[in-house]
Parts: C-alpha cells; structure tokens; sequence
C-alpha cells in the first residue's frame, strides 16, 4: 500500500475543498435559514394567530351591537386564512339572515365553501346555504347543494333537510324515506321520530272508525193541563136548586138612557095588621097588634 506523506494528504485535502467546499457552505447556510427560517415563519403564525383570536374575540363581544358587521369584515379581511375567519364568517351569515337580508348571508357562506380548510367546515356551510336557498324558493340547487355534502357526522342533518325538502314539494314516499335515514342516523332524535309519525302510511288496523253520531233529540210535546175532580154539590131539595139570575143585555148605543126615577116622600110607617089566626070550626079571633115604639 502506498503510503501518503503529509505533504501529500494537505493537497488532497485542498483539492476535495476546491470542489466541494463551496457547495457545503451554501449547505450549511441554507441549512441555518431553514432553521431560523422556520422559527421565524413559527413565531410570526403563532403571532397572528393571537392576533386573529384576540379579534375573533372582540368581534363576539360585539354581536348585537351596531359596529358587529364592521369588526366580523375585518376579521375576514386581515385574517383570511385563519380558521377564525371562517367562524366569523358563518357568525356573519348568521346576523344576515336575522337581519332578513338572505343575499348576504349566502355570500358569507359561499366564502366559508371556498376558503375553510376543513371539509366539515365546508359541509356545514353548505347545510346552511341548502337552508337559505330552501327558504328563498331555489328547490333545485338546494338539493343539489344537499348532494355534496359527505361528512359522516353530518349525515341526519343532511337527511332531515332532504325530508323537509320533499316533504314541502308533496313528495311523501320520498320524505319518509329521507326522514327514517335521518333518525337512523341520529340514534333516535325526538322530533325526527314525530315527523317520521306523521308521515305513517294508514293501515286497516289502525284506521279507528268514528263512532255513530247520536239521534236528535225529539221534540218536546206541550205540557197538558192536569185536570181536577170536582166532588159534586148534594142537593138536598128542589127548593134548593135555584136558577141563574138572568143577565141584562146592555143597552145599545141608539137608544137613550132611562131617566133616574124621582125621588118620592117617605111616608111614616103605617101599622101593619096582624094576621087572622083561623081556628078550625071556630069564629076567627083577631091577634093583638104588636106595639109600635113611640106608643
């Protein structure tokens, strides 16, 4: 083996360096901007992050307020990257739609759609906008909308809004199909199993028949007079017996009055005579006059 002396290996050592030396400089400072790079690329996120949140922040705090709109815009503007943004920006649909301005709200979720970074995210803004577009009479693109939204998680809400979508175009087979999906999904919400109910096909068995409607009353008859017995009068002789005294007819209207009678002296009372006893066979005795007052 051939061996090297020191002279030998310098220049061995200066002709390696030659060739390579500048590339591993360039190496090792690419390598210290990565690394200073990436810490400050770290610091600089982690940084407008804080800032995004603080902003987030303010931006609830204001919901309600008149300046919300302004502060949820410029979360949008300056942060639009940030996941922030996206939450402010389905806040800001939301404040839309109360505000009864649907247009709005469906620009902010079209935003959502095109700038989240989570497909749930995105999924949730098109449930959103289906709803909207639902309400503002644009049937067909909801549905469609509905079509591509694929997040596992939101698979009964998905279905329930298909039920209510055909539900409202008089589709009922398909609404209960979509609303037994739903409430499969959802591991048996309530209000899905009433809508479910609602829809049931009726069957023999559970159609109840009405009961018969009761008779009209009948009609009430007059009350009848109670009759009562008169016991009759005993008559005890035909003397008794005395006939009605017989009625004056009323004098008509042609013929006058009768004049009063006059009135006529009083004269003194006159003795009256006793009666005749008569005696059987004997001569008649005169009674003694009964005495008068004043004799």
């Amino acid at each position: 083996m051939e061996q090297y002396t020191d002279d030998e290996r310098v220049e061995d050592l200066r002709k390696w360096w030659t060739e390579n030396g500048s590339s591993i400089v360039i190496g090792i400072v690419l390598g210290l901007i990565a690394i200073f790079g990436w810490q400050y690329w770290s610091s600089y996120r982690n940084a407008q992050a804080e800032k995004a949140s603080q902003a987030y922040d303010a931006f609830v705090a204001a919901v309600g307020k008149s300046d919300a709109g302004s502060r949820g815009q410029a979360l949008l503007t300056d942060f639009p990257k940030s996941s922030y943004a996206v939450l402010a920006a389905l806040r800001l649909a939301k404040l839309a739609l109360d505000n009864g301005d649907p247009a709005t709200a469906m620009q902010r979720l079209e935003w959502v759609i095109g700038n989240a970074k989570l497909d749930e995210l995105k999924d949730i803004a098109r449930l959103r906008l289906a709803q909207v577009q639902f309400t503002t009479g644009q049937l067909t693109e909801a549905q469609k909308l509905l079509d591509s939204v694929t997040t596992a998680s939101l698979t009964a809400e998905r279905e329930a809004l298909k039920g209510d979508f055909y539900l409202a175009g008089n589709d009922i087979a398909k609404a209960r199909t979509a609303y037994a999906a739903a409430l499969a999904a959802s591991s048996g919400n309530r209000l899905l199993q009433l809508k479910l109910d609602n829809l049931a096909a009726p069957t023999p068995d559970s159609v109840v028949p009405a009961p018969p409607a009761p008779p009209p009353p009948a009609p009430a008859e007059p009350a009848k007079p109670e009759l009562t017995e008169v016991a009759p009068v005993p008559v005890t002789s035909r003397e008794a017996v005395t006939e009605p005294a017989p009625v004056a007819e009323p004098a008509s209207a042609t013929e006058p009055a009768p004049a009063p009678a006059p009135d006529l002296p009083v004269s003194p009372a006159e003795p009256v005579p006793a009666p005749i006893i008569e005696d059987s066979g004997a001569t008649p005795i005169l009674a003694p006059a009964p005495a008068t007052s004043g004799q």
